[in-house]
This record gives structure tokens, C-alpha cells and sequence, in this order.
């Protein structure tokens, strides 16, 4: 009409059936009092009441209106709300939204005087806290809510003000993040010390049997490399070995490994001496092992009961940890004879004495862990473990002890008159090829045992499928079915059990025997008694096994060796698939990568020198014709891929090249494969590796000096190992550092 009019982008909210308009830009309902209706009752503002939800346009008009479309109001229709709203809403004033004043309503202001341009107009925004503040005794609903606001606000602006969330333009950079100078991050402000015993803690907790030699490459690379790092380290390694008493002789091969190769630091005490790990460690079993009396004393000054018994729990856990922790470090010859007898004397007491049941119960624990030892010691005088075993004897009729004490004590006098053979094996950690193998040797378990354990054969099912079973519907109807599931259950005719020393024993005896029948009869071409026989006369490549037949028997000939670790019986199965393949070079060629691949994979130092020793005895045996060319592509064609193969298999330079010696030492390959082989490697570290793992090899174990092998291959060190003087470092101060002084 003739009034000025305002206008509104309005946007449709689909929630009901009658129509209504948000002014709000983005849709949503502010309402312009509270509760949302106009003077006349609801209207078209009721749906921007707080909380309520907006009403969709009836079919009709929405047909007719579009999200862009432009309404507008006359004067005459919004001064109806003039009166009775005078205040910015709360939630209009401490929203980020801004009111926008385009050219057609500024017009409108124009018209409607000096009051609307100042209550509408383009002026200097309040600040939040002012335009929220209610007047004085107003009682409005939303005080509590507007006060809020304006803390929040004011908050806000303390940090910087309110925060433009307008888009920038298409095409504009904004602003760069700058990163803090002191930054947060995990373990950012840890010291160097910190991070290495976090490191160590981390590959401990993840250390087996089955991965122990790849982990301790990487324990060996954390980083420990002061006197501070080593304390720390050997704490962790201790309170690891005392705690998980099962996995104790693993943690002494840890002690053993870490004494070897970690260098010695100079020492901080008065004598001078250097600070090494085997120092470091004893000192803490012997402060440990006086310690455990004054511990004990203290916990009477305990007054609860609950956690005295909890503390007496513990240090008893850890007395019984540091006694097995000495004992399998004496076995590993860490520890010297003297001290043990120095433990035994200590814990039996004074003559005549009683000693307390703590002691007593620690000397058996000591004694079954080593007895066998000092038992067999030649430096041991026999009278000296007899008058050990006499006050042994004496507890165990020692009726002031408790029985539990006095029963260890005639465990551990049994135990010795047996041969120090226990009659229950003792868990102890194992890999699983040790298991399998310990099963296989008892002949209580196969494949084909537990393949009968899982699915056993129902009765009268002989060609695994159909048979004689019958299965149940859920209507109780039989009838004929192939189901493995069903069927009455018939228990498997094997004893599945783990086998005892004795029968462990036996079973060797029998498996030895039948090793060596097998190789009479391979050499004289007869039957053997056990049903073992090889045929002779059957021309090498004369057999029917194809590729496929051959790759099978090579796994399982691998697999066997690697339990069994019989180079006889090896050779044996080399020689028979040699025998019954079609392509005798072919399948010589996939023997011996099959043992390659495998010492590769494991990553296994004992199965590399089972592998080197059936090397060198395959190439004595004049009729399987294994030349030294033959050896070098299977071991050659690993080395030209340690650049991939080492990046998943760390361990690989080192496995190889401690192969690559043991058969140069054995004259199975001569010192020229050593160039020959690693020029092929492009990597500098994984050829520096390689080459240094062979030559500290020959040093430690070979007939003479490194030097001497390096003159008799030709070997050009400085060439063959020179690297980028930007990334790799100098060669003297690798080879000092592998302890390869005299290459240089």
C-alpha cells in the first residue's frame, strides 16, 4: 500500500501444516517476546516463539513461494508490535547473527523518523552484556538466561571478541595457523631418558620366545646409550623378571644378550671402575636379596590387616622373583659359583638354627632352579651339597616348620634323588615350534590327530562324507546326512596329553634309532625293520613329484628339521625328494631356497645355524652333487633383495650374513661371495650391515682374523662400504663401532 515497507529473504520449514515466516536469516524462529504471539492472539510471529517449532507453509502457498522469494510488510502491520516490544530479544542481542539493513529498508528507516533509524538504523553495536541487561525489576523469564549470556560474552570478549564466521570469498587464502613455539604433544616435554624407558617398557611387554631375537634387535636400537638409560633399563628388565616368574629364563637370556652388546659407561664411584650392565644388575639382585629381611620386619608396623596381608603377598612375590632371577642367571654363567654358595649358606642360617619360613621356602625355590648344576659341578666338592641336603633333610622333620615349608623341602630331596627329573614339567615360555615339537616327539599328537580331536569321524564314516550318521531334525525325524556336528560323539582312540620327561626321552631314543636305520639302509639299499627304506637305485629326476609336490615336501622337510634338528634325518628327506622329483636341478634349486626363505622369515639365529650346518653337510654328500654354485644363487638371490626384504624383516642383514660366514668358515662357499654378493645391495646401511654381520662373524668364530678372510675374497672395504658423506656415517667410526678396528 502507501506505507513504507520492509523486506525478508524467508526460508520454509517443513513440521506441520500451516504456513509461517521466520525474519531470521537461516530459517530458525527468534521470537520477538516471549511466548511468541502478537497482540491479536497467534499469528504469523507465533511460530517464532522460543522453543516452539516452526510451521510449513500450507500445499498452496508453498507452491507459490520460493526459499529466495521477497515478502513485504507494511508500517502499519509491524507497528502493532511496537508497543509492546521495545527491548532486543536476549537471544537476538548475544546471537553471532547480525541484523542487515540492505538499501530497501533503509529507505523505509528514512520514512519512519529519527525513533525506528535509531532503534534500526546502522549505528555502533552495544556490547552484548549491555544490550541482554533486563531493566531494573523486570521480571521477564529470560533474566537468568540473559545473565548467562552476558557472562559468556564478556568472556568472549576478554579473549578477542566475538568470532567472524563469514565466509571468505572464493579464491582468498586465509589466515596461516602458526604453530606455538612450545606446542603440546605426547611426550614432547619428556627428556631423552624418559623416552628410552618408555621405549624399552614398550618392546618388553611384547617379548616371546617366538619373537625374541627380532625384538632385541629393536631393544638394542632404542637408544640406550648413557649410564642413565642402562639403570633405567636394567630396572625395567628386573622388576619385569621378578613379577613373571614363567618367563624368568627369557628375561635371563634378555641379561645375557643386553650384557654382551651394550657398551660400558665411565664410572661415577670413588674405585673408578666403568658402569656396565652386568654390574649394574647383580648389584640390584644383591641389594634385592638383603633387602627382603628389612621388608619383611616393617610390615608388622602395618595396622590394617587387609593390606598388611596384601604387602606380605607382594613381598614375598618379589623375594621369590629375585631368587629364580639369581639362579637363571648363575645358568647362564652371568653369575659365579662362589655367590650362589654364598645365597644357600645364607638362607639355611647357622648351624643348628632354625631358619625362618621364608628363607627355607626361598632355598628350595633357589635349589630346584640349579641344583642340577651344582650338583654336576666339577669346582663343587660333593660334601659340600651333601651337608646342603642334610640340613634339608632335617627341616623337612622339623615339626616347629609349617607342613606346606616342610613338604618343599621333601620335593626338593625327591627331586634330587631322581636325577633331577621333575615328575611334572613346569610351565615355562616356549615358541610354538617347541611345542608342536615336544608333542610330535612323544607321539601322542600329529596333524592328523588334531584334526581328529576338532572333527571326529562318526561311526562307519571312512571316505569323510555320508557314512553311517545320522541327523536329528528339529522335529525329532532321523534321517541320513553328511552333518560333522551331529551324531552320538565318539572319543578319538589317541591319548592326547603332553608328554612326561621319560616318555620325551624315549621317544628320542626311538626317533635316533630310527634315524640311523634310515641312513644304513640308504647306503646299502636295504629295507630297514621300522618299515624306513630308500631305493638307491632309482636315478636322481627319474621320480613322478611335480613342482607343486616338490614345494610341499620341501615346507615339511624344513618344518621337521627346524623341530627336530636332525641333520641326518634332513638329508635323508633331501635326498628322497631329489629322488622323486622329476627335475632332480629344479628341485635342488627349491630345497635349498625353501631353507633360505625360512631362516629369512623366522628370524631366528638358531634355525640360521641349523640351516648352516645342513649346508655344509649337504655339500660332503658326493651323491646329491650340491656344488658351491648351487649355494650361492640360494643364499645370493635373498641378499640382492635386502633392500625390500629388509625394510619387513629387520633382522634379515644380520641372519644372512651370519649364514654367509658360518658356510665360508665350513670352506661350504668361498671368501669372494662376500663382494660378489653385496654389491648388490643399493642401500648403504643394509650393505654395511650385511658386510659387518659376516666379518664379526668370521672374527668371532673362524679359523682366522677378519682381516685375513677380507685379503683372501678380494675384498675392497673402503670401496664396497664407502657411503654419502651427508647421511651416512664416517667408515672408520662404523667399523669401531661394529668392532671391526682392524678392516679399517
Amino acid at each position: 500500500g502507501s506505507h513504507p515497507t520492509f523486506t525478508s529473504t524467508v526460508r520454509f520449514a517443513m513440521s506441520g501444516g500451516a504456513s509461517a515466516i521466520s525474519l531470521r536469516p537461516g530459517g530458525a524462529g527468534i521470537s520477538l517476546r516471549p511466548g511468541g504471539a502478537g497482540a491479536g492472539g497467534p499469528g504469523v510471529f507465533a511460530a517464532f516463539a522460543m522453543g516452539s517449532r516452526p510451521q510449513a507453509p500450507t500445499e498452496s502457498s508453498a507452491k507459490k513461494l520460493n526459499a529466495e522469494d521477497v515478502i513485504k510488510y507494511d508500517a502499519d502491520f509491524l507497528r502493532q508490535f511496537q508497543e509492546r516490544y521495545k527491548e532486543i530479544p536476549v537471544e537476538l542481542a548475544t546471537s553471532p547473527v547480525e541484523v542487515v539493513i540492505n538499501e530497501v529498508n533503509s529507505e523505509a528507516l528514512a520514512s519512519m523518523g529519527a525513533a525506528a533509524e535509531a532503534q534500526w538504523g546502522k549505528k555502533p553495536a552495544e556490547p552484548a552484556a549491555a544490550a541482554a541487561a533486563p531493566e531494573k525489576g523486570d521480571k521477564d523469564w529470560n533474566e537468568k538466561k540473559a545473565a548467562d549470556a552476558a557472562k559468556a560474552a564478556a568472556k568472549a570478549g576478554k579473549k578477542g571478541g566475538k568470532v567472524d564466521l563469514t565466509p571468505l570469498p572464493e579464491g582468498t587464502e586465509g589466515a596461516t595457523i602458526v604453530k606455538a613455539a612450545n606446542a603440546w604433544s605426547r611426550g614432547g616435554a619428556d627428556d631423552d631418558t624418559t623416552k628410552v624407558t618408555r621405549a624399552v617398557k614398550s618392546i618388553l611387554n611384547k617379548i616371546t620366545p617366538e619373537k625374541f631375537d627380532r625384538l632385541m634387535e629393536q631393544l638394542l636400537d632404542a637408544g640406550i646409550d648413557t649410564a642413565a638409560t642402562l639403570s633405567e633399563t636394567i630396572s625395567v628388565v628386573f622388576d619385569k623378571a621378578i613379577w613373571e616368574p614363567g618367563f624368568c629364563g627369557m628375561y635371563a637370556d634378555v641379561c645375557l644378550r643386553l650384557s654382551k652388546e651394550l657398551p660400558e659407561f665411565p664410572g661415577e664411584s670413588a674405585d673408578g671402575k666403568p658402569t656396565t650392565f652386568r654390574r649394574i644388575l647383580l648389584n640390584t639382585c644383591q641389594e634385592e636379596f638383603e633387602g627382603a629381611g628389612k621388608a619383611r620386619e616393617e610390615l608388622a608396623a602395618i595396622a590394617d590387616p587387609s593390606e598388611r596381608a596384601a604387602a606380605t603377598k607382594r613381598v614375598k612375590a618379589r623375594t621369590m622373583g629375585n631368587i629364580r632371577l639369581i639362579g637363571e642367571l648363575f645358568k647362564k654363567k652371568m653369575i659365579a659359583e662362589k655367590i650362589l654358595h654364598a645365597c644357600v649358606t645364607d638362607l639355611l642360617g647357622a648351624p643348628g638354627s632354625t631358619p625362618p619360613e621364608e628363607n627355607a621356602e626361598a632355598l628350595t625355590g633357589l635349589l630346584t632352579t640349579v641344583g642340577k648344576e651344582l650338583d654336576n659341578s666339577p669346582k663343587l666338592p660333593k660334601e659340600m651339597m651333601k651337608g646342603y641336603f642334610t640340613r634339608l633333610q632335617a627341616l623337612a622333620d622339623d615339626a616347629a616348620l609349617d607342613s606346606r615349608v616342610r613338604f618343599l623341602c621333601r620335593d626338593v630331596i625327591e627331586l634330587r634323588r631322581s636325577g633331577w627329573i621333575p615328575r611334572v614339567k613346569k610351565l615355562e615360555a616356549m615358541t610354538l615350534g617347541e611345542i608342536h615339537a615336544e608333542a610330535a616327539a612323544a607321539g601322542l599328537m600329529s596333524p592328523a590327530a588334531t584334526e581328529e580331536i576338532l572333527f571326529p569321524e562318526g561311526p562307519g564314516r571312512s571316505d569323510g562324507i555320508g557314512g553311517d550318521w545320522e541327523v536329528v531334525g528339529k522335529d525329532g525325524s532321523v534321517g541320513d546326512g553328511s552333518s560333522a556336528l551331529s551324531g552320538p560323539y565318539v572319543a578319538p582312540k589317541h591319548k592326547a596329553a603332553m608328554p612326561t620327561e621319560k616318555e620325551k626321552a624315549k621317544r628320542d631314543a626311538e626317533l635316533r634309532k630310527l634315524a640311523k636305520e634310515r641312513a644304513m639302509a640308504a647306503v646299502t639299499g636295504t629295507s630297514t625293520a621300522s618299515g624306513a627304506s630308500t631305493s638307491s637305485s632309482s636315478a636322481p629326476g627319474a621320480g613322478t613329484w611335480d613342482e607343486e609336490k616338490v614345494e610341499e615336501k620341501c615346507k615339511s622337510a624344513v618344518n621337521e628339521f627346524m623341530q627336530v634338528a636332525d641333520v641326518k634325518e634332513a638329508v635323508l628327506s633331501v635326498r628322497e625328494i631329489l629322488e622323486k622329483a622329476k627335475n632332480a636341478a629344479s628341485a635342488l634349486d627349491a630345497v635349498l631356497s625353501a631353507f633360505v626363505t625360512h631362516v629369512v622369515d623366522s628370524s631366528n639365529e638358531k634355525h640360521r645355524d641349523l640351516c648352516a650346518k645342513l649346508f655344509v653337510q649337504l655339500r660332503k654328500e658326493s651323491d646329491l652333487a650340491v656344488s658351491e654354485s648351487a649355494l650361492a644363487d640360494a643364499v645370493g638371490e635373498p641378499v640382492a633383495g635386502l633392500d625390500d626384504i629388509a625394510i619387513d624383516t629387520p633382522m634379515a642383514p644380520k641372519l644372512l650374513g651370519g649364514l654367509v660366514a658360518a658356510l665360508i668358515i665350513d670352506d661350504a662357499l668361498a671368501a669372494t661371495f662376500i663382494a660378489d654378493s653385496a654389491v648388490g645391495v643399493e642401500d648403504t646401511m643394509y650393505r654395511r650391515e650385511y658386510v659387518a654381520a659376516i666379518f664379526k662373524e668370521l672374527k668371532a668364530r673362524g679359523k682366522k682374523g677378519a682381516a685375513a678372510y677380507a685379503a683372501d675374497g678380494g675384498v675392497d672395504v673402503a670401496g664396497l662400504l664407502a657411503g654419502d658423506p651427508e647421511f651416512d656415517s664416517p667408515l672408520a667410526e662404523f667399523l669401531e663401532k661394529s668392532g671391526l678396528k682392524e678392516l679399517a
